[in-house]
């Protein structure tokens, strides 16, 4: 069936679950925040800064495909609060679902693109964790992933605040808008990012340093494994959804562009020209995201429209809770006999045990969460706040 090829794509999917190396404290007596981000460059960098300064977790998923691991993971931490970097384009809202449900409290700092998810995530961070950047920004093009991780290594150093950018930014805008007085200002870009770069420079004035980054071929290489892995997912995706015929041409087309972009990609690597292979394989991943988009959006409406799919995801998340739990040493019997009578009911297609049986279910999730989290904090250590990452 369709919807279990669905399923068995979205389950299959990578799940990266990392936290910044810079030393480790104890978990069991410590509040815990997880940032919960997708793989885009752009939000993981901020993930990554704010887990720096803070001490939190960073769990990132796959940019705009749900995973019920991903959930698994973020649980797995006994989290008292989650913050999402990202829209829900890239953290898809299921899972808000998912982490709603055990009483986890989520909130999303984002905006329309990622430029303003960047002024969103900089605001909350100075407002609710009190995080107080340096008098420094750190200006770097939004897309341009080889630049974003010197600006990262930048930010860091010198406790600045990064701003990403693109062609109609008005940075002085921007600082007024984070309430930012710079004493000083450096525009990190990649040679493939000059044109804008220079535009960015000259708009602000004199008083900017330029930090210049050399495209190497691993760089150039790595941009078009990405690219290629955006592409494959979403060509499953789009084998494994309906969409509407004229949306359906224009996935088409945009994969097939994306394809286009990213054999024009190889071939430029081939040729030990790194820098049009690093921008090729950039336009492709744009352009796959593009389908995602589209092809995910389909996916979770769909489900939350047919109600054997919806309990059939239902049922792949909680066994999944479950291996979890059972590890960190709780006792599921109880819902494990749940979840065999609601494989029964979806095979049967009994929609009124089928309810029934996941609201049981979540109900036991949510009371053996509540009491047995701590358990989880008993076998993970917390980076430290000192700030020793380097990334």
């Amino acid at each position: 069936m369709v919807w279990k090829k669905a399923i068995a794509l979205l389950f299959g999917l990578m799940m990266v679950a990392t936290t910044a190396s810079f030393g480790h404290v104890s978990a069991a007596d410590t509040s815990v925040t997880v940032i919960f981000v997708s793989d885009n460059e752009a939000d993981c960098t901020l993930a990554q800064y704010l887990a720096n300064m803070t001490g939190a977790v960073v769990v990132t998923t796959p940019w705009g495909v749900y995973d019920p691991n991903v959930t698994a993971s973020v649980m797995s931490y006994g989290p008292d609060n989650v913050i999402i970097i990202g829209g829900p384009d890239a953290v898809v809202d299921r899972y808000l679902d998912d982490l709603n449900e055990l009483n986890i409290t989520v909130e999303r700092w984002w905006g329309r693109n990622r430029y303003e998810t960047n002024l969103a995530a900089i605001g909350n961070a100075t407002a609710k964790l009190r995080i107080k950047f340096e008098n420094h920004v750190i200006v770097v093009p939004g897309n341009d992933t080889a630049a974003i991780r010197v600006a990262l290594r930048k930010a860091v150093k010198v406790h600045g605040v990064i701003i990403f950018a693109n062609d109609t930014t008005n940075v002085t805008r921007v600082m007024m808008k984070i309430e930012a007085h710079p004493k000083s200002m450096t525009l990190v870009r990649s040679q493939v990012m000059r044109g804008m770069a220079w535009r960015l420079g000259e708009r602000f004035g004199a008083n900017v340093t330029e930090v210049n980054v050399n495209i190497t071929p691993e760089m150039a290489m790595e941009a078009i494994n990405t690219s290629e892995e955006r592409i494959a997912s979403a060509e499953e995706l789009l084998a494994n959804v309906t969409l509407p015929p004229q949306m359906e041409r224009v996935a088409g087309k945009m994969l097939d562009l994306a394809k286009r972009e990213l054999e024009s990609a190889r071939e430029a690597y081939d040729e030990e020209r790194y820098g049009k292979a690093y921008g090729q394989a950039i336009a492709a991943k744009a352009h796959a995201e593009f389908v995602i988009r589209m092809a995910s959006k389909e996916w979770q409406s769909r489900v939350r429209l047919d109600a054997t799919a919806m309990a059939t995801v239902f049922l792949h998340r909680v066994e999944i809770q479950l291996r979890i739990m059972e590890k960190s040493g709780m006792n599921v019997t109880k819902i494990e006999a749940l979840v065999d009578q609601l494989r029964i009911a979806i095979e049967n297609k009994d929609y009124d045990a089928i309810d029934a049986l996941m609201g049981q279910i979540r109900q036991e999730l949510l009371q053996m969460y509540a009491h047995g989290k701590g358990k989880f904090r008993e076998h993970i250590r917390l980076p430290d706040r000192a700030g020793r990452w380097q990334p």
